[in-house]
């Protein structure tokens, strides 16, 4: 029994060892043939090749890619000076209202004479004080039809009564002055004050016009300054002066003679809108045009470097 149950392994493992033989072969047989087929595909394929070398197949022409666009330069910079270029210098205060505008081109720096036109600068001027001018602008018929055109005579007659009426009017912004007490009893006052140096000079029509352009020596100043202005940066302004060695004369020979309001930059501000002082920025199309007109000026100019 135990012989034979050594023989049943003994043929057991035979016949395992036998398959595994089986086995191997096969596998060994099948690895030799996909050599082979390999060998053989691989060879057609040089075989192929070697017989097309040389040759221009036919072919789809490659696809060109489209180069991108170029981006285009940016015309910010451009387009921003540009714009600056053709707006005016006085757009910083002014910011391209008609009425202010149409003031700057026309009057402003350009000279002004005879006593009632200067006794209107002087009142306008200080009802300024503390205000914007194109506040001032807006109401300047009012202030003509309250004040009787500025005549001196007239205003200098008016009275309390006249000044009551003028503080308690009803109306518009543009039908109404500024109803202000001190400025308005000054515009009375000044009004006398003209007529008392009209009286001392005997000079009915110009002796206000002569006490005025004589701290210019009758003679306009060009103010030199601003080689360079941003017509949107209200800081550019900071370049251009508010007072003057002569405003600040002028200043003081008025109030010795009783005028009211006429503080040295208000009295600056009278001088350049009435043509004594020209304050457009040199780099300004207006500050040449002013000095072409200068220069046929009888009596001459004189030209200033105000930055120093």
């Amino acid at each position: 029994m135990q012989h034979l149950s050594s023989f049943v392994l003994y043929l057991t493992a035979s016949s395992q060892v036998g398959r595994r033989a089986f086995t191997m072969s096969t596998r060994r047989t099948t690895t030799t043939r996909a050599s082979a087929i390999k060998r053989e595909a691989t060879g057609m394929a040089s075989a192929s090749t070697n017989k097309n070398k040389g040759k221009n197949p036919k072919a789809s022409p490659p696809v060109k890619k489209a180069k991108p666009s170029p981006k285009p330069k940016s015309q910010k910079s451009s387009s921003s000076n540009t714009e600056t270029a053709q707006v005016p210098w006085y757009h910083v205060f002014t910011k391209g209202g008609a009425d202010y505008n149409q003031y700057m081109r026309e009057e402003w720096s350009f000279e002004k004479r005879g006593d009632q036109a200067l006794f209107e600068k002087v009142c306008l001027e200080g009802s300024q004080s503390g205000l914007s001018w194109q506040t001032i602008l807006r109401k300047r018929e009012a202030y003509r039809k309250t004040f009787h055109n500025f005549d001196p005579h007239k205003v200098a007659k008016m009275t309390s009564d006249d000044l009551e009426r003028i503080l308690n009017s009803q109306g518009d912004a543009r039908e109404t002055v500024v109803r202000h007490r001190g400025k308005l009893e000054a515009v009375i006052n000044n009004a006398k004050c003209l007529l008392e140096m009209q009286k001392e000079t005997g000079d009915s029509e110009t002796a206000l016009d002569t006490f005025l352009w004589a701290f210019v020596d009758d003679k306009p100043i060009l103010n030199r300054w601003g080689e360079s202005f941003n017509p949107y940066d209200y800081g550019s302004l900071k370049q251009s002066p508010s007072q003057s060695t002569e405003s600040q004369a002028m200043s003081k020979a008025l109030k010795q003679k009783g005028w009211k309001f006429v503080g040295p930059t208000t009295c600056y501000a009278l001088m350049q809108s009435s043509g004594m002082i020209i304050d457009h920025p040199v780099c300004a199309p207006e500050w040449e045009q002013a000095r072409q007109r200068l220069l046929s000026r009888p009596g001459g100019f004189q030209e200033r470097d105000s930055t120093k």
